[in-house]
């Protein structure tokens, strides 16, 4: 994951990064899931981490389009800085 104060600048940085973020989103709502239905921590398989990487998508997807919502909001005109 991007942990340097350097901005990302490319296309490709930003899709690396998202990759990076839904592989960790995907993880934990797996050890999540299998922690409450009392299943344990063993490394989630392929089939988990798909139906993990889904709905971590579905979350990344609308937290990335309140950021540009806000982002708008915020140039907005007359909006105070």
């Amino acid at each position: 994951m991007h942990v340097s104060p350097d901005p990302i600048t490319t296309h490709e940085q930003a899709a690396q990064e998202r990759d990076t973020l839904l592989d960790l989103i995907a993880r934990g709502l797996y050890c999540a899931t299998a922690s409450a239905l009392g299943d344990g921590h063993g490394e989630p398989n392929a089939e988990a981490l798909t139906k993990a990487r889904a709905v971590a998508d579905d979350y990344l997807a609308a937290y990335e389009e309140w950021l540009v919502k806000l982002a708008a909001e915020n140039a907005a005109p007359g909006r105070p800085q």
